[in-house]
């Protein structure tokens, strides 16, 4: 316990240094960009070792291609073009056909189908879907934004947890993890709302941080309300099913944790598995809400 709180407390820390950054700096979003670079690719790093460990051989190349294009590709087409979106595709579109390349050249008694499959699986999960955290970065603020997506998850297991602790009952899932419950669920989305309703207190009720680029989600406030209730509650039940997902991952694996970076909480991808979903459901939420 003391180390995961010990952890915790430094990668808060970090993340209000890196928000400060990009609050009180010119152009001081570019920290929070590497930052999400270095854990997409610390993040495959772990997909692709928990992969070869359960037999899979991952092909290194179409990862790296990505890795190395994906957020040069993506800050140009949406700086030049407007099309950051598919800057992303572009970069996976050109590593998914390299596999593929190399699966048509390989010896076919050493790469098989499931190899060329697990390596596409890798680019999207988590390649693509953490990538899309810069479009987050670069079409709205990144003070409210990542944030937002961060805690929304983060805020909807604590309550999961807290709930399915103090009420116990039935189980939510027992296959694939032992230890959620229904009343967590529950809870969980408590916790996600009540995230929402903070950004919303925070950003626009009481404009907090006026210089953050926030824009209102409307001009009536018991609209924008409502859309923040509504955003809350489909992301706490996207980011409890984003860690359903991780598990059942982990368990067709054979593993415990992807990673062990951070003590107390395993890899990065058992910390931003339900992140992932964060991501998603504010980047579908804000394109409705302003049209972007």
């Amino acid at each position: 316990m003391l180390k995961r709180t010990i952890t915790a407390v430094f990668l808060i820390a970090l993340l209000i240094g890196l928000f400060a950054l990009s609050y009180f700096v010119e152009h001081g979003n570019i920290f929070l960009d590497l930052f999400i670079l270095l854990l997409l690719t610390g993040a495959v790093r772990e997909m692709y070792f928990c992969m070869q460990e359960a037999g899979f051989k991952l092909f290194r190349l179409p990862l790296a291609i990505f890795l190395l294009t994906c957020y040069p590709v993506m800050y140009l087409m949406e700086h030049f073009a407007g099309q950051g979106y598919l800057g992303i595709l572009m970069s996976f579109a050109v590593s998914a056909f390299a596999a593929l390349v190399i699966f048509t050249f390989a010896d076919p008694e050493r790469n098989t189908p499931k190899d060329l499959f697990a390596t596409m699986f890798v680019l999207v999960y988590p390649g693509v879907l953490i990538s899309l955290a810069w479009m987050l970065i670069q079409r709205y603020s990144a003070v409210y934004a990542i944030p937002f997506a961060i805690f929304m998850p983060v805020g909807a297991d604590t309550f999961a947890y807290w709930f399915g602790s103090m009420i116990g009952g039935r189980k939510l899932c027992p296959s694939i993890s032992p230890k959620k419950t229904v009343a967590g669920f529950v809870g969980g989305l408590f916790g996600g709302m009540l995230v929402a309703v903070i950004m919303f207190l925070l950003f626009e009720q009481f404009e907090l941080f006026p210089n953050a680029g926030y824009v209102p989600f409307t001009d009536a406030t018991w609209k924008s309300a409502l859309i923040y209730l509504a955003i809350g509650l489909v992301g706490a039940v996207a980011g409890q099913l984003g860690d359903l997902a991780a598990s059942r991952i982990k368990r067709s694996l054979g593993i415990k944790d992807f990673g062990k970076i951070f003590p107390g909480h395993g890899g990065i991808m058992d910390r931003f598995d339900s992140i992932i979903a964060g991501i998603i459901v504010l980047l579908v939420s804000f394109t409705v809400v302003y049209g972007v």
